[in-house]
């Protein structure tokens, strides 16, 4: 009894409708959060499928059209030697023809060849000059006992690893029309071993493999797995694929061995060869994981942030023809990373604004402070991730244009300074800046790509770098010739290094040297990606020196247009610069959004800043609120660009053809995750005054609006 008088007494306490909402809320956001998860989870296994039915698919046209070439050599070769054969010819005239054939082919296609040779009218013939030892009986070689036997126009003899070369050999031999003469011709598998290898290389956590028809591996991936034979092995990853390959005709299944999910795709290519397309699905689950682990956080602390991860439903539309091509897979992935990183930014957009809101209180205690700073870091951590991904992705769409404006390359210069030795001075570093004293003053360029480019390595020089230690920054230029300056920038740091092995790779997308570093410093693996195809774009040039445990030290050059001193901006006024917080202040303000939660985040936001709002849940609602309001009820409307109904470019051409005054007149600002500069351009062209990319900055908006009100 007094337990529950207790419990009533708690309950009263709190407020019966206070605790209901509470509870109510939290079930939500466990109940969203479960269902995002779902949805990415979806998501990411339709990836993993379209990406191991490109890699199974185009490299079985591959390995196929390999093997074909060869093939058609013997075919071709043995319908001659058999016209020689009914013509008569003596074996000497046979001879001379296969030794002028290999050595043709051998010019015209690959040196992959040994020659042609064979058992021709009773007699051994070479095309290579080869004279075999005195016990080497060529009937009773197996590429002369398979050709025998087999019906089929060529015979793919049993491969062999060469135990020196660590290469697999076989040989294509044809029985001809006499039924005892045969043509063969020994070939490598080298390039099949390259094609496997390049599907590692390019899709992380994928391996390629091929089997002959007796359960060797004849090609793979890892090149310690050649010579193997899957048939004859117990407990093994390649044992279990064996099974289910030689046991039954499935042509795309899933297999766990060791803890470990795989989703298998298998094509058959010539001469009864398996091509297997192999992903280790944990490379493309482990963001489902860091993303899921924090919305389970997030849900934990429901009463500071709510948070609901959104997948685009669009995603399900990729192309799969482009399983075909792999151009227009390349487009496809890089479609798909496009919108998942702006989905993936809208909830990060909620996050950040949910955790500027519960900051602001007052009241919260040291440790809930706490919690929320490092929710705020971890987000904008998880920001910076997916920025990386949505520029790889324009790179790879081959969107990316330079663009060619004047910039102070003081100012530029200033800008980084600030930047690095302010990451060095947190972590202990010396930051040592050297720049030349005969440095333009003004240059012509696309400087954000360059800044982004330099801050690249510089960000890597701190973060591999432990204290105490040192990060040297240099700048140089050499004369001006044809309007144009070449300037090189020097970043040197006294870090971890790397193994010089590792050199080959230091642009590959997603790759970093050693795992373990990726676990203690962080990062995406692009940013020495991004920096390379930025400083390509360029026409500049990158080098590398490092040695492990000794350091890194890059070097960037790169031209940029002189600019005419004459064309100057003029120095700004002196004076403070005026606060666009005041004039705000009493604003009414229109939030054309389709998220209720994000509309929720921004109008919070706007309230402590003074201002009030009303909320539109897409383009056409927004277009039908604005024309019934009166004149001046609203000083500016912030629009989104993708909502359902109406999108927000449509809805403000729309606003801008209402026949009133102030339709033509009112600020309109873009706030949405699209970033790109054409994103920008068509906010531009459809009549929006600005374009302000999400998370929203609070303090950049309110300058923004103040501007935009200013110049109205």
């Amino acid at each position: 009894m007094k337990k529950r008088s207790k419990f009533r007494n708690v309950v009263a306490s709190i407020g019966a409708r206070a605790l209901i909402a509470s509870l109510l809320v939290f079930l939500l956001t466990v109940a969203a959060t479960c269902v995002a998860s779902w949805q990415l989870l979806k998501s990411t296994k339709e990836s993993i499928h379209l990406q191991g039915k490109v890699n199974a698919v185009e490299s079985a046209k591959e390995f196929d059209n390999y093997l074909l070439v060869r093939k058609n050599t013997v075919i071709l070769a043995g319908h001659v030697v058999d016209q020689m054969i009914r013509d008569k010819k003596p074996t000497g005239e046979i001879l001379e023809y296969l030794t002028a054939e290999s050595q043709s082919i051998k010019k015209s296609i690959d040196k992959d060849y040994t020659g042609l040779y064979g058992w021709i009218n009773g007699e051994y013939c070479d095309g290579d000059g080869w004279v075999p030892d005195a016990d080497y009986i060529p009937t009773e070689r197996p590429w002369y006992l398979e050709a025998i036997a087999d019906d089929s126009d060529i015979t793919f003899v049993q491969p062999y690893l060469d135990e020196q070369t660590k290469t697999i050999l076989t040989t294509l031999a044809g029985r001809l029309s006499d039924g005892v003469s045969v043509i063969a011709l020994d070939i490598t598998l080298s390039r099949i071993q390259e094609i496997t290898e390049e599907i590692a290389r390019h899709t992380p956590g994928s391996y390629g493999i091929v089997l002959d028809k007796a359960g060797q591996v004849i090609a793979h991936s890892d090149n310690n797995e050649l010579g193997k034979n899957y048939l004859e092995e117990t407990g093994t990853l390649g044992a279990v694929l064996a099974d289910r390959l030689f046991n039954g005709s499935e042509r795309e299944f899933e297999v766990r061995f060791n803890g470990r999910h795989y989703m298998v795709f298998v094509e058959q290519i010539e001469g009864d060869w398996q091509a297997i397309s192999l992903i280790n699905t944990r490379t493309f689950y482990r963001p489902l994981i860091v993303i899921t682990a924090l919305s389970a956080l997030f849900a934990v602390l429901e009463a500071i942030v709510l948070v609901t991860i959104l997948y685009n439903q669009g995603a399900k539309n990729l192309a799969i023809a482009s399983a075909k091509e792999a151009e227009s897979a390349n487009r496809a992935k890089s479609r798909f990373l496009s919108r998942m990183s702006h989905e993936i930014r809208t909830p990060i957009n909620q996050i950040l604004g949910l955790d500027s809101i519960a900051l602001r209180d007052e009241h919260l205690t040291p440790g809930t402070r706490e919690n929320l700073n490092k929710i705020g870091t971890s987000a904008n951590h998880l920001l910076c991730i997916v920025n990386d991904i949505l520029e790889m992705s324009r790179i790879e769409s081959g969107h990316l244009e330079l663009k060619e404006e004047r910039f102070s390359f003081r100012d530029f210069l200033d800008q980084l300074s600030i930047i690095v030795s302010g990451q060095c001075e947190e972590k202990g570093l010396d930051f040592e800046f050297k720049r030349a004293e005969s440095l333009n003053e003004y240059l012509v360029g696309d400087a954000p790509k360059l800044r982004q480019a330099l801050i690249n390595l510089l960000g890597n020089a701190v973060k591999f770098t432990d204290a105490p230690g040192t990060i040297s920054f240099a700048v140089e230029q050499k004369p001006a010739q044809d309007g144009a300056v070449a300037l090189r920038f020097t970043v040197k740091d006294t870090g971890i290094g790397m193994d010089p092995a590792y050199l080959p790779r230091l642009y590959d997308a997603f790759t970093q040297e050693d795992t373990d570093n990726t676990s203690r410093y962080g990062g995406s693996g692009l940013g020495t990606t991004i920096t390379k195809r930025f400083v390509d774009l360029m026409g500049g040039d990158i080098q590398v020196e490092t040695e492990k445990g000794r350091g890194t030290t890059f070097v960037v050059t790169v031209a940029l247009k002189c600019a005419d001193p004459a064309d100057a901006p003029a120095p700004a006024e002196a004076g403070p610069r005026r606060s666009a917080g005041p004039a705000l202040d009493g604003l009414h303000v229109l939030i054309a959004e389709d998220m209720e939660l994000n509309a929720e985040v921004l109008a919070d936001l706007l309230e402590m800043e003074g201002m009030t709002s009303e909320w539109a849940e897409n383009g056409q609602r927004a277009v039908e609120l604005f024309a019934a309001s009166p004149q001046g009820h609203f000083s500016a409307i912030l629009m989104d660009m993708r909502m359902p109904v109406m999108d927000g470019m449509t809805a403000t051409r729309a606003i801008r053809k209402l026949d009133r005054p102030d339709a033509r007149r009112i600020p309109i600002i873009a706030l949405t995750a699209n970033a790109f500069d054409e994103d920008v351009k068509q906010c531009l062209q459809a009549g929006m005054n600005a374009h302000l990319a999400k998370p929203v900055d609070i303090e950049l908006l309110k300058d923004l609006l103040g501007r935009t009100l200013e110049e109205r």
